[in-house]
């Protein structure tokens, strides 16, 4: 829905193209921007979106309101550095607070998503600075705007199952051999990017002990490191490959550089 950090905007696609396209219950464990729901032609019954970052579970939970979240984003014009900032302070408030947030909190979801599609990589922190287009682009804050407005996109969202939890509480409550789960785990050695986040180096072998034994069927993102022919080799699991474009690493004057994305599927 958003750009945000480690976002699947490119891959999103590609990525659904492995799923069936109707199923009975679709989940994203480690759900961020939940660009392979969004962005592609996956249909289920039931769509579960789980993030431990409470900020974004509170936005989607008002994604999936949309009729009252759209008036909320309206009120405010991109851009505006002044908002911005008093917008980033409210915001950094609540975090410090640590007090939990009452889904949905559509007042809160406003200025959070204006932050994050305003900032570099959508990436929240208490330095972060807004990305003055200057006038030569569209901002992200009103495509993001013009997307939740789409009727495709609002039957997607009305299928909407948000939660805010840990991965390994939230996997078993939902596991079951009709469902698919699309995990996309921090990458290795990049878990302290996140400002939310429960997720260490070592989780990343916790949470390859889970699948191994899950009912359901899965895909998995990753890039390559050595542990993972370890914790999945491809005489069990399917590997797949793919090199894509990185826009955030694009300046005038430079090709943009590639990275290869790796799916993981037991399935």
């Amino acid at each position: 829905m958003i750009s945000y950090i480690g976002g699947k905007y490119r891959q999103a696609k590609w990525i659904a193209s492995y799923y069936p396209p109707i199923m009975k219950k679709y989940v994203e464990v480690f759900g961020g921007a939940m660009w392979v729901y969004i962005n592609s032609n996956l249909s289920a019954e039931k769509v579960y979106y789980n993030d431990f970052n409470p900020f974004m579970a509170n936005l989607f939970a008002c994604c999936h309101e949309y009729k009252e979240f759209i008036p909320w984003l309206e009120k405010n014009k991109a851009q505006d550095r002044e908002l911005f900032d008093e917008f980033k302070k409210e915001v950094i408030d609540v975090m410090d607070s640590e007090e939990q947030i009452n889904f949905p909190d559509f007042n809160l979801a406003s200025k959070y998503v204006y932050i994050v599609t305003q900032c570099f990589s959508g990436i929240m922190s208490k330095n972060v600075k807004m990305v003055d287009l200057k006038g030569k682009y569209k901002s992200k804050y009103y495509s993001f705007l013009d997307r939740i407005r789409k009727d495709k996109i609002q039957q997607k969202l009305d299928r909407l199952v948000v939660s805010n939890m840990s991965y390994d509480i939230f996997i078993p409550k939902f596991d079951n051999k009709d469902t698919y789960f699309y995990f996309d785990p921090q990458y290795y050695s990049t878990e302290n990017l996140y400002v939310f986040h429960n997720f260490t180096i070592n989780d990343h072998e916790v949470l390859a002990e889970m699948l191994k034994n899950m009912k359901g069927k899965w895909i998995l993102s990753y890039y390559e490191f050595d542990k993972l022919h370890e914790w999945f080799p491809q005489d069990k699991y399917k590997w797949i490959k793919k090199d894509y474009k990185k826009a955030s690493m694009a300046s005038k004057g430079k090709k943009q550089t590639t990275g290869t994305e790796l799916l993981v599927l037991n399935f």
